[in-house]
Order: C-alpha cells, then structure tokens, then sequence
C-alpha cells in the first residue's frame, strides 16, 4: 500500500521519456513549484475545476479583515457594557 498518501487519494503511473522528465522536473523547481502541482492544475483545468482566481481570494481576505474588525469593535464594545 502506498505511503504518504491522504484519505481518498491514490496515484497515477505513466510513462515518459527521462528527457522529458528531467525537463519537467527543472522547469517546476525553477517556477517555485512542484511537478505535481503543475499535473493537479492540468487535470482539474481539463476537468473544468477551476481553482479560486487572484481576485476571488483578495475579495475572502478583504471580508476576513473586516470579519476580524467587527469582532474588535464588538469586543471593544461588550468591554465597555460590562464596566
């Protein structure tokens, strides 16, 4: 059974040249990514899985902001009431 490998996950096997390989492997590494997350990212952009885009994370982290200074100011304000 395959190490490493999280619950519901299973590896695929295929062939290719070592050139081609090696290629691949340089071009990632030097990309500041893996191998597999160029493969991932493939399959799911041919499946038509598309992951969250640049402008879809910034407007999550933009209302997690304001999330957190809500919280601040009803803290700040349950603070008081309680004085």
């Amino acid at each position: 059974m395959p190490r490493n490998l999280a619950s519901g996950e299973t590896q695929m096997n295929f062939r290719i040249p070592e050139e081609k390989k090696e290629a691949f492997l340089k071009k990632a590494k030097d990309s500041g990514t893996s191998a597999s997350r160029l493969l991932l990212e493939f399959i799911d952009n041919y499946l038509g899985i598309s992951p969250p885009s640049d402008e879809e994370i910034a407007s999550i982290k933009r209302k997690v902001a304001e999330l957190e200074e809500f919280k601040e100011r009803t803290e700040k304000i349950l603070g008081e009431l309680a004085a």
